[in-house]
């Protein structure tokens, strides 16, 4: 590969990582806002109902929804990490042709069972 291929691949694979980031990121606060706004509700359903047997699966409805929340704020690590990778792209083919290191964040939806890093 000559030195131009080189930096064209690694150019598209910086865009393509800036893709997926922006993927996540919306996927992420999406699912934040309806986790926040789901939990508040219950919250406020159960304070206009204290002491009724409903108050517990209303609480079991806040958590739910509070935990998919929590589960979205973790996918910051894969975030930052796709940022850090576009970087050092950059920075590579700033200083010099690719070096051939293209590790990449494979995950694409928040709902599938497991998380390949770097």
């Amino acid at each position: 590969m000559t030195t131009s291929t080189n930096e064209q691949a690694q150019s598209d694979s910086v865009r393509a990582d800036l893709v997926q980031l922006e993927t996540l990121l919306k996927l992420a606060i999406e699912k934040l806002s309806a986790g926040f706004f789901g939990a508040h509700e219950a919250l406020k359903r159960q304070q206009d109902i204290d002491g009724h047997p409903a108050c517990a699966a209303l609480a079991r409805e806040a958590c739910a929804h509070l935990n998919s929340a929590l589960t979205a704020l973790q996918f910051e690590d894969i975030a930052c990490q796709l940022i850090d990778s576009a970087r050092r792209q950059l920075c590579d083919t700033q200083e010099e042709p690719a070096s051939g290191r293209n590790a990449s964040v494979t995950q694409h939806h928040m709902e599938s069972g497991e998380v390949e890093l770097f």
